[in-house]
């Protein structure tokens, strides 16, 4: 999936969608000149008969993603004149290959966008989108031959029209640039979790064990994406609601064990304005309340998702009298799921091409000292898993999803999310 914001957007004010055929005719026709996000290719990459050689694809690749990310356009020459590429001679897996064996590390997210010719000349283009890597610098590995064989490593960049090789301080402000931006991260998470924690445990009446996600993109959304509206928020919870059941078809043997969606049970309710955010729930709101399990959900203007689910077990049969604090794996499993799915249609309503890291914990009252008990279903009736741990306190488990996840990866986050939890149980993630 590529960027839905581009060069080609900006200069021709075109609203946030998919790059196409008919822009790149018009910026053509404009001759909009090349930029550091901008680079216009006459050919196609060749391709070299010798493994390990200088590889200028990669090369251009990691340049974009070392600066800002960009458009690789092949098809138009240096003097902006539409020359056509023969599309039949792009494959896109050798194109891939090259990016993993000539970067460390690789850049991911790339798409290549093949646009036949919409307006009967034949000259069709391809658009290597780059988006701007939170992994940078990428260094390019390769040897070349330039008065003798010499083997290169370095780190390629945009500046302006042309692209130049880091010099030794530029990298080091690269890498400071790298570890910033993870350290942002952790900390707006960790402030997400303290926050959503005091907030439901503050608001819980009875002993309970939550289970709190935190959804968190690595990069801001684009300056220009205005906050979604009411009704756009309950779409994004609507298609997430559906997305979620897919995920969970795809991930659990007999997903109908894990009972009714959980955010689903929202959809009547209107989300409410909070601070940059929206939130939906059944539990801080007096006349909203309902004798349902307590579900938190907010939506960040800045494409943070946090949930909050009472995962307690408040159905266990006779035989378990003294069960300290019954967790639902199966409400857990559901919860993560769900939450996952919320995260990416958000995502793709405020048209962010970040990376999104994630963060699961089970919370209780501090102090209280009980243990969390792991709940399954047993031919359908709730009991105690047997032979399960049953620890005092969950660490923390993480996952992240890629700038461009589709159903398979956001199924394999979510299960690397539950499974986090439920390993700590000493269980798998199956609902029975």
């Amino acid at each position: 999936m590529a960027r839905s914001w581009t060069r080609l957007h900006e200069y021709l004010g075109h609203p946030p969608g998919p790059v196409t055929y008919e822009m790149v005719a018009e910026a053509v026709q404009r001759k909009l000149g090349e930029s550091d996000d901008l680079d216009w290719k006459e050919a196609l990459p060749p391709v070299s008969p010798v493994p390990g050689q200088w590889n200028e694809f990669a090369k251009d690749v990691a340049a974009m993603a070392n600066t800002r990310g960009g458009l690789l356009v092949y098809g138009v020459s240096d003097t902006v004149d539409m020359v056509g590429v023969d599309l039949n001679q792009v494959n896109d897996k050798q194109l891939g290959q090259w990016l993993r064996v000539h970067l460390q590390p690789t850049v991911s997210g790339v798409s290549y966008l093949k646009l036949p010719a919409t307006d009967g000349s034949g000259k069709d283009t391809l658009v290597v989108d780059v988006p701007a890597s939170e992994m940078a610098p990428h260094f390019l590995y390769g040897w070349q031959q330039k008065d003798k064989d010499k083997t290169t490593f370095n780190a390629p960049y945009r500046h302006r029209d042309d692209t130049d090789y880091m010099a030794e301080h530029q990298i080091a402000l690269a890498y400071r640039g790298r570890f910033t931006r993870q350290q942002t991260a952790e900390a707006a998470v960790e402030q997400h979790l303290r926050n959503t924690t005091d907030l439901v445990l503050g608001e819980s009446e009875v002993q309970a064990a939550w289970l709190i996600v935190v959804a968190h993109p690595s990069r801001p959304i684009p300056r220009m994406v205005p906050a979604l509206s009411r009704s756009e928020v309950q779409g994004v919870m609507s298609r997430s609601a559906k997305r979620a059941e897919r995920l969970l078809a795809s991930a659990i043997p007999m997903p109908r064990l894990l009972g009714p969606q959980l955010f689903s049970h929202l959809l009547a309710n209107s989300p409410r304005k909070g601070l940059r955010r929206w939130v939906d729930t059944n539990m801080l709101v007096p006349a909203r309340v309902t004798r349902q399990r307590g579900i938190l959900v907010e939506l960040h203007h800045d494409g943070t998702v946090v949930t909050a689910v009472d995962v307690s077990h408040h159905a266990l049969p006779p035989s378990h009298p003294e069960v300290p604090l019954p967790v639902s794996l199966a409400t857990l499993i559901s919860a993560v799921f769900e939450t996952i799915a919320l995260a990416d249609e958000h995502r793709l309503a405020l048209r962010a091409d970040s990376p999104v890291e994630l963060r699961a914990v089970l919370q209780t009252q501090p102090g209280s000292g009980l243990r969390f008990a792991p709940v399954v279903l047993d031919h359908g009736r709730p009991e105690v898993a047997e032979l399960a741990r049953q620890p005092r306190s969950v660490q923390p488990a993480h996952s992240d999803l890629a700038p461009f996840a589709g159903d398979q990866a956001l199924t394999a986050g979510a299960t690397d999310l539950a499974e986090g939890l439920l390993h700590q149980f000493g269980l798998e993630m199956l609902p029975t």
